[in-house]
């Protein structure tokens, strides 16, 4: 009897000793799944909070002006493409569309050769008051644009600038440039500057490093800065309607604020498949090149 029961202690210990590393085991494993859990909820809200406009806007689209609210389902009754007929029909369309273009393009080719020389002095030359001059430059970039329509109108009839598309550019490139700025000095900065040194050593001057040393390393940042630049300037509205007075000289934004009839009432199909045109491109184009505009956004942020 003494010694059954013995055994059965052991027994009894050594399946304790087993059953211990399992409990120790679990707590691990939920706390990990409850990570999981609060990480994956907010993506989850996010994804559709990002997705949800977008599939509605897609479903509106193959819709008649009947059916938005007849019918309020995602998925069309009757699917139709009389919007993007009707969008593509417009006279004003095309000549928005190629006018964005242009504009967009002009920004960010603006941008880049105003910030990137003021970027690389903030980020490789030291002078009295630089941190606080290149705190002073995000200033702008706090002021909303329907607060800048008024000076800049007014600006732009002094110097007989109304109605032209380099005042746009002028005008775009002026609202972000403080954000390029501050993105490109932060790049700037992770350089290591013993390549500069190196260069410097062999006879290179200030402008030989910086279009072949700096340049060719920051081109994630360069891309990222020229993207934002245009995007700026192709969904920018209020500038538009306060610089501009002829059809054509007006972009996408104001062709849009167009399509509502004398009577106010907003024909939603067409409206939904002229935001989709305007942004397939833009989104193939983002899509080809999103891995270099995440490298430069996250290298700019930090100093």
């Amino acid at each position: 009897m003494t010694l059954a029961s013995g055994s059965d202690a052991r027994t009894d210990g050594s399946a304790l000793e087993q059953g211990a590393p399992l409990g120790r085991q679990r707590g691990p494993t939920v706390v990990k799944w409850l990570r999981r859990l609060l990480l994956g909820i907010p993506l989850v809200v996010l994804v559709l909070w990002t997705l949800g406009p977008l599939l509605v806007s897609i479903s509106v689209s193959f819709k008649t002006r009947g059916e938005v609210f007849a019918y309020p389902t995602l998925i069309p009754a009757n699917p139709t493409l009389e919007p993007y007929r009707e969008v593509l029909a417009r006279p004003g369309f095309r000549g928005a569309f190629v006018n964005s273009i242009l504009v967009g393009l002009g920004t960010a080719i603006l941008t880049l050769a105003l910030a990137v020389p003021a970027a690389y002095a903030f980020a490789r030359f030291n002078f009295r008051g630089r941190h606080l001059l290149l705190l002073f430059t995000l200033i702008p970039r706090l002021i909303p644009s329907l607060g800048l329509m008024v000076p800049l109108y007014r600006i732009a009839i002094w110097l007989g600038a109304l109605d032209r598309m380099l005042t746009l550019i002028v005008a775009f490139t002026g609202t972000l440039l403080p954000l390029a700025v501050w993105l490109l000095v932060g790049f700037f900065q992770q350089i290591p500057r013993d390549l500069e040194e190196a260069a410097n050593v062999d006879g290179a001057s200030t402008w030989s490093r910086l279009r072949l040393i700096v340049m060719p390393l920051a081109f994630p940042a360069l891309l990222t800065i020229g993207l934002l630049a245009f995007r700026e300037a192709w969904n920018e509205f209020s500038l538009v309607l306060a610089l501009t007075r002829t059809p054509g000289n007006r972009t996408l934004p104001y062709e849009l604020f167009l399509m509502q009839d004398a009577t106010g009432l907003a024909n939603y199909p067409a409206e939904a498949a002229f935001a989709l045109l305007t942004l397939l491109p833009f989104l193939f184009v983002y899509l080809r090149i999103e891995r270099y505009v995440v490298s430069g956004i996250t290298s700019g942020a930090v100093k």
